[in-house]
């Protein structure tokens, strides 16, 4: 199953080499772009569970990427990372999630973008519990059994993914479709009522809920 996903956009005046390798090392999937077009390419036929945009001068293109992305609720989170003390302020009200200082410690680094995946899920530890002996981690990506991996398949995965981080709220159908397939995709209704059926099938009938108006939910 896919671990963590990241997208990060570099600056063609520094790179973040060092922070990728340490990315790496801890088992996160990286893929690197060079500009805003080519960024905005990687979004429309992928899906990514992290942004890391690297700024390092007073940008208005590289901020209002930002804007933009949350102009058109993309849920991801956006991380900027820089060697400029006054790009801190800036970032933030345009719109990203956290900002940090290149010379900040890089064990620190994983620390906060740890953190960052685990607030998409409101909670403060690796695994969200589902049933009584069944979990799911947020890192790997892997439903556990008695601590086996059952094997859900892609599409069933990122479902479950996307409802954990709306638990307690109903999720319709249009919206897992674009959890679940990139903006490049076309899918009908009816591919997400299967994976719905088959991640019932192994974990049970019991943690989704679903309703014919508001769609899927799983309870806190």
């Amino acid at each position: 199953m896919n671990a963590i996903k990241i997208l990060v956009l570099e600056s063609v005046d520094s790179n973040i080499s060092q922070i990728i390798k340490i990315l790496k090392d801890n088992n996160f999937q990286i893929k690197i772009c060079n500009d805003n077009n080519e960024f905005f390419e990687c979004i429309y036929n992928n899906l990514y569970d992290l942004y890391i945009i690297n700024i390092n001068q007073m940008s208005l293109s590289r901020f209002h990427l930002i804007k933009l992305l949350n102009d058109f609720h993309d849920m991801t989170m956006k991380m900027v990372i820089t060697s400029a003390s006054n790009i801190i302020v800036p970032s933030f009200i345009y719109g990203c999630d956290e900002c940090i200082i290149k010379n900040i410690d890089k064990k620190e680094i994983l620390l906060r973008i740890k953190a960052l995946i685990r607030r998409q899920f409101h909670i403060h530890t690796d695994r969200i519990l589902l049933k009584k002996n069944i979990s799911y981690d947020i890192f790997s990506k892997k439903v556990l059994k008695n601590d086996e991996e059952l094997f859900l398949g892609e599409k069933a995965q990122l479902i479950l993914d996307y409802l954990l981080k709306y638990r307690g709220n109903f999720v319709s159908s249009s919206d897992l479709e674009s959890a679940v397939y990139p903006v490049s995709n076309n899918c009908k209704n009816g591919s997400i009522r299967f994976h719905i059926h088959k991640i019932r099938q192994l974990i049970g009938n019991d943690v989704i809920i679903s309703n014919r108006t508001n769609g899927y939910k799983i309870d806190e």
